[in-house]
């Protein structure tokens, strides 16, 4: 927006007189300008303002089935001016979002200019104090420890023991679940791999804090319009991820396209859910599955068939990754060994499956599928280290067996 010293500025250049220096509108102005330029609404404090801009986006009708049974919660993500948590970065850019009906409403709190800073943090903190529950993507490792660290610089205590004390993080369940087929799990990953959003225009994330900077330094607020897209969009899709990660505890990873039987194995038992525990990692243990993976997959089963009582069925689960010889089925003689000393108390039927693995992983090295001599060793150690065990325990068992006949 273009001043009237900005335009005797110009007439004096074109006629070649002397160019003053063009000054920076101040803090008061920087308010003002940012809330008519967006038309938002200025929230005044004693200490400041912080421009307040307001969307209301529809959700659609699964996700606020998926949400209706949880805790009220804000969604809540910050855009800031660095990537590191210490005392000199600042949060220009609150966004946080409730579900109101079928909406998602989304209040984005905006810092005009530094000396508002101590405004915007007071009315971040109300916002989130309103609700019992904050949920976020990778918060605990980013937000709010610098929420945290900005409150402490400005000394506003009251406001930091009123926030919320459940938080949940969303950012370890989505690398649980989609970090190994997606390769990652950036939120931009997750949205295009698993909620199908597309952002079509959007403001990268290393752009943010120079963006800021150039409309501090005197450039137009649309600098920021993009930034404030960019924000309202990981707000929704906060919702959408949670929303996601109910339905796949509720058995929609039978229909998932992408998901990691393993980590929504893992979340399962998280939430006390042990038997879909087990029938998600029996589903993913399917002909043609890497072996490594089979053989991960195999041990959750059988510890979540252990804890359940069903030893026999443990045994036979590891007994049928025994049919080549491979070091794999090596280490499933083992765990067959395992079983049956632990398990079953059966010491005798312990030392013959270790002995069947020492010879199985002489039969991988003559055949060639030892894996490498450095698979090979590692399994080898563990085979002789067992069978030095078990050959001692059954020595002794069998000499208190014979004692006990003689004084019988």
């Amino acid at each position: 927006m273009r001043t009237l010293a900005d335009r005797l500025a110009e007439m004096r250049a074109e006629r070649g007189g002397p160019v003053p220096p063009r000054s920076a509108p101040s803090a008061d102005n920087r308010a003002e300008i940012l809330a008519r330029w967006f038309g938002a609404r200025l929230q005044v404090a004693p200490d400041g303002a912080a421009v307040v801009v307001e969307r209301r986006v529809a959700l659609p009708a699964a996700t606020v089935a998926n949400l209706v049974d949880l805790p009220p919660a804000c969604y809540f993500d910050t855009e800031t001016t660095g990537l590191s948590t210490g005392a000199g970065t600042v949060v220009f850019l609150a966004g946080l979002g409730h579900v109101e009906g079928d909406q998602l409403v989304v209040r984005q709190l905006l810092l005009p200019d530094y000396p508002h800073e101590a405004a915007l943090l007071r009315l971040v903190c109300d916002e989130l104090a309103e609700l019992p529950r904050v949920v976020t993507y990778n918060g605990r490792g980013f937000d709010l420890p610098l929420l945290i660290t900005r409150l402490t610089v400005h000394r506003l205590f009251r406001e930091l023991a009123a926030l919320p004390e459940l938080h949940d993080d969303l950012l370890p369940v989505a690398r649980r679940l989609y970090r190994r087929p997606l390769g990652g799990a950036p939120m931009a990953d997750v949205e295009f791999g698993v909620l199908g959003v597309i952002r079509n225009s959007d403001c990268p994330g290393s752009e943010v804090p120079s963006r800021y900077f150039g409309y501090l330094r005197g450039g137009s607020p649309d600098l920021l319009t993009d930034v404030l897209d960019h924000n309202l969009q990981d707000i929704v899709s906060l919702a959408l991820l949670e929303a996601e990660i109910v339905r796949m505890r509720a058995g929609g990873w039978r229909d998932a396209p992408v998901l990691d039987p393993h980590g929504m194995a893992v979340e399962l038992l998280r939430h006390g859910a042990s038997e879909e525990a087990l029938e998600v990692v029996e589903a993913a243990m399917l002909p043609g599955v890497d072996q490594d993976r089979a053989h991960s997959l195999r041990r959750m089963a059988a510890r979540l068939l252990l804890s359940a009582g069903q030893v026999e069925r443990a045994e036979e689960l590891w007994t049928a990754a025994t049919r080549r010889a491979t070091t794999d089925a090596a280490a499933a003689w083992l765990e067959v060994a395992r079983i049956r000393e632990r398990h079953r108390g059966d010491l005798r039927g312990a030392l013959d499956a270790a002995v069947t693995a020492s010879r199985v992983l002489d039969l991988a090295f003559a055949l060639g599928r030892g894996g490498g001599i450095i698979a090979l060793g590692r399994v080898r150690l563990r085979v002789e280290a067992r069978l030095r065990r078990l050959r001692r325990w059954v020595a002794a068992a069998e000499r208190r067996t014979a004692r006990a006949q003689r004084v019988a």
